[in-house]
């Protein structure tokens, strides 16, 4: 039976797009907690973040990334059958979190803001995610515009995966992420998901991270607290395309949504 792997998203941030901790959350953590315990624990792979990366965000520095992290540092360390992820494009935020409990790397940059994170994938034995995005967070759809959007991600992907191995990271511990909002038009989303098959073909496992994002609001009407419904019938397309990993926020609805996908698939 084909496994499609579910990676839980829990943000330490005050400004993330749809479960922002809000501007309390350093001084009250307990939500956090709560979501944690209650919500996440049946995903196979936690991915932890500290900064947002939605449209228009900006970055913060490192010591603040961490100073974030620091209040889930004993709950990692309790939950040591947990696979933890840090979702990072920082070395020393990177560094910290696989010194304490994590054993996966998700950049958004894929190596490019800081080509480190390669070796401490390849010193850690640590899977590390390369996810495809144009520009920066804080301007990613300012320019949306591709000669074909298929191509630029292939060509991206082949880029760094040579990249990824000359610093020691080996095939099997390397993920590709299509990028899912990140840079890209509605209709590009669309296609990324009917061309899952296609980023296959590199011989890697594929993520997709698609959980309550704006494309989904086809009518304009959806705040991202709605969009449940269109995220599992977009995600059940995406595992049909042949996605190992999807990235959701909504652990419980969507693993009961896979059993039918996987059974299906295998039918």
């Amino acid at each position: 039976m084909k496994k499609i792997q579910i990676m839980g998203v829990l943000n330490i941030t005050p400004d993330s797009f749809f479960d922002g901790g809000g501007q309390s959350f350093k001084k009250n953590p307990y939500n956090i907690y709560s979501r944690l315990d209650n919500e996440l624990l049946e995903a196979d792979i936690i991915d932890v973040g500290a900064e947002s990366s939605k449209p228009g965000a900006d970055s913060i520095c490192y010591k603040e990334e961490i100073d974030r992290l620091s209040i889930l540092k004993d709950k990692v360390s309790l939950l040591k059958n947990k696979v933890f992820s840090i979702d990072t494009y920082k070395y020393d935020v990177a560094k910290y979190a696989l010194e304490n409990g994590y054993s996966m790397i998700n950049d958004i940059y894929a190596g490019r803001y800081d080509n480190r994170v390669f070796e401490l994938s390849a010193d850690w034995n640590a899977p590390i995610i390369l996810m495809h995005m144009k520009g920066t967070p804080a301007n990613m759809q300012e320019d949306t515009k591709y000669e074909s959007i298929i191509d630029n991600i292939m060509s991206f992907f082949e880029d760094r995966i040579v990249e990824a191995k000359s610093c020691g990271v080996c095939d099997s511990n390397i993920i590709l992420d299509p990028g899912i909002g990140f840079g890209k038009k509605t209709e590009d989303n669309y296609l990324i998901i009917k061309n899952i098959s296609k980023f296959k073909k590199l011989g890697f496992k594929v993520l997709i991270g698609l959980s309550r994002k704006s494309f989904l609001d086809i009518d304009h009407k959806i705040l991202p607290n709605d969009r449940l419904e269109e995220t599992i019938a977009m995600n059940s397309l995406s595992a049909i395309n042949g996605a190992d990993i999807l990235r959701v926020h909504d652990v419980g609805p969507c693993i009961k949504a896979l059993k039918v996908i996987e059974s299906y698939i295998d039918c």
